[in-house]
């Protein structure tokens, strides 16, 4: 009763199921061959929609996703889309409301793994154990599967707001899905001895090696060294001020954040750089740090092409490669293992506070303090590397 086997045009058989949900009378259809196996399963579907209709329960389209007389009811509007859909349409419209370092890196997971791996499926279709599956065969850390998941979050978000779906299959708890090893982040910094780092510099040519010098010696951040401005640079006060970033080949003029937007004061090595860096870019434009063999017209720096010139320096040393990253890391870390006040180095790395830094250099903070009152003067960066800054561009 209620379930009745139908033979369409065309030969395709299909039960009709009949029931009555907010005074109105509901007539779906479910493809199945007939068969009394089909016939005992639409029965007992049925009888399960009617259980969820007296207890108040029942969402049109979980059950029928494509009706549309779930419209009638609120519930969606009688469509549930595909993953890849609605994947694709939150990665076209948010593109105009995001910043191009949020975007990319968006845009690049959803089209690289979140529509591989669950375009097909239907939103109503979705559960969490689709996810307990993919998260078990992850070797990535929490923090980046918790990143590649933040597009499919707010798709089922919206679809929750639009009563696509009743309960969102990604409010659980991720980090019990995740090894241990995985749930923290294992990175562990590894900057350069003084020695180490002269060593790769001299392997790189001018001009690309004082970008990578200036790097080392002041501590910035590879988004604030590609768009650092010659007008921020004051070489008769000694310091430079961070007051922009470039980012994903963006030019932002402003700070990554309120606490990135400072004034440094130079080491001697810094100033050496930036002096060797005058003649090759203040009257090409306004960038300190170009690449000079870039196709970009402004000649902007990216990540990739930095990674590389800094990779092959260490060809043919023994020592360990890294990334130019650990440029920055090799500033504090030798400032901070020199007795420096970590709070001056937030301050110069522009970090908002010393929890930051204590964490992530809490080995070379106690290195310096270890030094006790009768620490040693400071050393690092405190002379010029190559000789004369006033005529090393010519003898580079």
């Amino acid at each position: 009763m209620g379930v009745t086997a139908i033979k369409r045009a065309g030969g395709k058989e299909v039960y009709q199921l009949a029931f009555s949900f907010m005074g109105v009378q509901c007539r779906e259809t479910v493809s199945r061959p007939h068969s009394k196996a089909s016939l005992t399963y639409c029965t007992n579907l049925r009888g399960e929609i009617l259980r969820r209709i007296e207890a108040g329960t029942f969402v049109y389209t979980e059950y029928f996703p494509d009706s549309k007389r779930a419209s009638i009811f609120g519930h969606g509007h009688g469509k549930s889309h595909t993953i890849k859909e609605a994947l694709e349409a939150y990665r076209d419209r948010t593109r105009a409301t995001l910043e191009a370092s949020t975007w990319n890196p968006y845009r690049r997971d959803i089209d690289n793994i979140l529509v591989p791996r669950w375009g097909h499926m239907r939103l109503t279709a979705f559960t969490p154990a689709d996810l307990r599956a993919w998260a078990g065969e992850q070797t990535i850390s929490l923090k980046r599967m918790r990143n590649i998941l933040l597009p499919l979050r707010a798709i089922f978000s919206e679809a929750k707001e639009d009563g696509i779906i009743r309960v969102h299959p990604l409010d659980i708890d991720l980090a019990k899905l995740v090894p241990i090893a995985k749930r923290a982040s294992l990175y562990v910094p590894q900057p350069y001895t003084v020695s180490e780092l002269c060593t790769v510099l001299a392997n790189i040519p001018a001009p690309e090696r004082f970008a990578f010098q200036l790097w080392a010696y002041t501590g910035l951040r590879t988004g604030e060294l590609v768009g650092l401005r010659w007008p921020r640079v004051n070489l008769d006060a000694n310091t430079l001020t961070v007051s922009e970033t470039t980012t994903e080949r963006v030019d932002k003029p402003r700070a990554k954040t309120a606490a990135g937007l400072r004034t440094i004061p130079l080491l001697p090595a810094a100033v050496e750089a930036l002096h060797a860096l005058r003649p090759y870019t203040q009257l090409a434009g306004d960038r300190v740090t170009v690449n000079p063999r870039g196709q970009r017209k402004d000649k902007a720096w990216d990540t990739n092409k930095l990674e590389g010139i800094w990779k092959r320096a260490h060809r043919g040393t023994d020592i360990q490669p890294r990334t130019p990253y650990e440029l920055r890391h090799t500033f504090a870390s030798q400032l901070l293992s020199q007795g420096e006040n970590p709070a001056y180095i937030a301050k110069l790395l522009g970090h908002k506070s010393t929890e930051m830094v204590t964490r992530v250099y809490g080995k070379w903070v106690s290195e310096g303090e270890a030094l006790g009152f009768d620490r040693p003067p400071r050393r690092y960066g405190m002379e010029p590397l190559w000789g004369d800054t006033k005529s090393i561009s010519e003898s580079a």
